[in-house]
C-alpha cells in the first residue's frame, strides 16, 4: 500500500465552508512542515492542486517546496487549458531536471466554472480534443523524435524540441469516467484516480477500467479520501461534525445548488453528499461535501477502523491513497501517530519512513 497526502495552496483550514477561509496561510514554512509531517506518516508523495482560486499557483509553489525538501515527490495537478503543451512540457522537464524523480503530473479532464477566468470556453467535445492533443504533444516532446511536429485541430507545432529532456519517466495520473478520458489514460497515463465511494461503487469503476480495451496491468489505481481519525470511534464522529459546524450559509447554498448529472465522478460525489443519510457505507461519511466542492467523502473512525477501510479498498484493486484531513498539518501528524503504526503492524506499508524529507534552510538552498 502506498500513501500520499495533500498540499493546500490556500489557508490550512480546520473547518470546511467558512468564508473567508480561516487558517494558517500557505507560507513556505507551513507547506514544508506539511511535507515533513506527511513523510513522517509514511507518505511518499503529496498532491498539489490546480485552481485559479487558490492563493498560490501550482508550479510556483511546488518549485519552492521541492527546493526546501528532499526525497518526497509532488504530484502537480494541471488542466490542459492552463498552459500551451509545449510550454508545459518544458516546465515539467525543468522541475524533473532540478529535482530528479520527484515530479509527477495529475492531468485533469473535467471542466470548471473558473475556466472562463483564463479565457477558456471549450465545450465538452473541444475539451476532450484539447486533452488528447495536449497529452500527445507533451509526450512527443518528452519522448518522441526531435524536432517534433504536430498538426491538430487545436494545436500546431513546427520543430519543437527541448535541449534537455526529462531524466527518466514522468508519471501521469488522470481521472474521469468518460470513454474519452479512459482512452487518454490508456494511451498516455500511468495511474487512474478515483474519489472514495462505497466499496461496491469503487469496485465497479475499477472493473470498467480493467475491462476497457487496451488497459494494461501497468496502470495503477489511486483513491482520494479525507481521513478523520481519533482514538475512539465516538470521538472521530464528534470531530467529523465539528469540521462542518461552521459552514457559511452562502457556501452551503452554492454547494447545494450544484446541478450535476451523468456518470462523472464529481456528479457521483454530489449525489453522495446530498443523500438523506450521509453515512454512505461503514465508516464512510459524505458530510464534507456539504461545505465544499470536489471530494465529498471521509473515512471516519478509530485507528483500527480506518486501517480496515483502507485495506478493504486495497483488496478491491486500489494501489495508493491520496489522503488529507482538516487541517492538513495537524491531521497528517495525527494520522502518523494513530494509523501508520497499525498499517505497519499489519505489514501493508514499510517499517521505515517513506521518502523522509531533509528540510533545507533558505541559506543552504542558495
Amino acid at each position: 500500500m502506498e500513501l500520499h497526502w495533500f498540499l493546500p495552496l490556500s489557508p490550512d483550514v480546520s473547518h470546511v465552508g467558512t468564508w473567508p477561509e480561516e487558517g494558517p496561510e500557505p507560507s513556505l514554512d507551513h507547506l514544508t512542515a506539511i511535507v515533513e509531517a506527511a513523510a513522517e506518516a509514511g507518505c511518499r508523495c503529496l498532491l498539489v492542486p490546480a485552481s485559479y482560486v487558490t492563493w498560490l499557483e501550482t508550479f510556483t509553489a511546488a518549485a519552492a517546496v521541492l527546493g526546501r525538501t528532499s526525497h518526497v515527490q509532488l504530484m502537480l495537478a494541471v488542466r490542459p487549458n492552463q498552459f500551451h503543451p509545449a510550454q508545459a512540457a518544458k516546465m515539467v522537464a525543468s522541475l524533473q531536471l532540478l529535482f530528479p524523480g520527484r515530479v509527477r503530473l495529475n492531468v485533469t479532464t473535467g471542466g470548471w466554472d473558473e475556466d472562463r477566468w483564463i479565457g477558456s470556453y471549450d465545450n465538452r467535445g473541444q475539451r476532450y480534443r484539447r486533452l488528447h492533443e495536449w497529452l500527445e504533444i507533451v509526450h512527443g516532446i518528452w519522448y518522441g523524435d526531435h524536432p517534433f511536429d504536430f498538426d491538430g485541430e487545436i494545436y500546431r507545432l513546427d520543430g519543437a524540441r527541448l535541449v534537455r529532456r526529462p531524466e527518466g519517466h514522468v508519471p501521469i495520473a488522470m481521472s474521469g469516467s468518460s470513454p474519452e478520458a479512459r482512452e487518454a489514460l490508456i494511451r498516455f497515463g500511468d495511474s487512474y484516480l478515483l474519489f472514495a465511494a462505497p466499496p461496491a461503487q469503487v469496485a465497479d469503476e475499477i472493473g470498467v477500467l480493467r475491462g476497457t480495451a487496451g488497459c494494461h496491468e501497468g496502470i495503477s489505481v489511486g483513491l482520494r479520501s479525507h481521513i478523520i481519525v481519533r482514538e475512539t470511534e465516538s470521538a472521530a464522529w464528534e470531530a467529523a461534525e465539528e469540521v462542518i459546524s461552521r459552514v457559511d450559509p452562502r457556501v452551503r447554498e452554492v454547494v447545494a445548488a450544484q446541478q450535476m448529472a451523468g456518470p462523472s465522478q464529481r456528479a457521483a460525489q454530489q449525489r453522495l453528499s446530498t443523500a438523506e443519510d450521509l453515512v454512505v457505507s461503514p465508516n464512510l461519511w459524505a458530510g464534507i461535501g456539504t461545505g465544499r466542492f470536489g471530494v465529498a467523502t471521509a473515512i471516519v473512525g478509530d485507528p483500527q477502523q480506518v486501517a480496515d477501510r483502507l485495506m478493504e479498498y486495497a483488496k478491491l484493486g486500489v494501489d495508493f491513497f491520496i489522503l488529507s484531513g482538516y487541517p492538513k498539518l495537524a491531521e497528517a501528524r495525527r494520522f502518523g501517530q494513530l494509523v501508520t503504526p497499525v498499517l505497519r503492524e499489519r505489514g501493508v506499508i514499510g517499517g521505515q519512513r517513506t521518502g523522509s524529507p531533509n528540510v533545507v534552510s533558505p541559506r543552504e538552498n542558495h
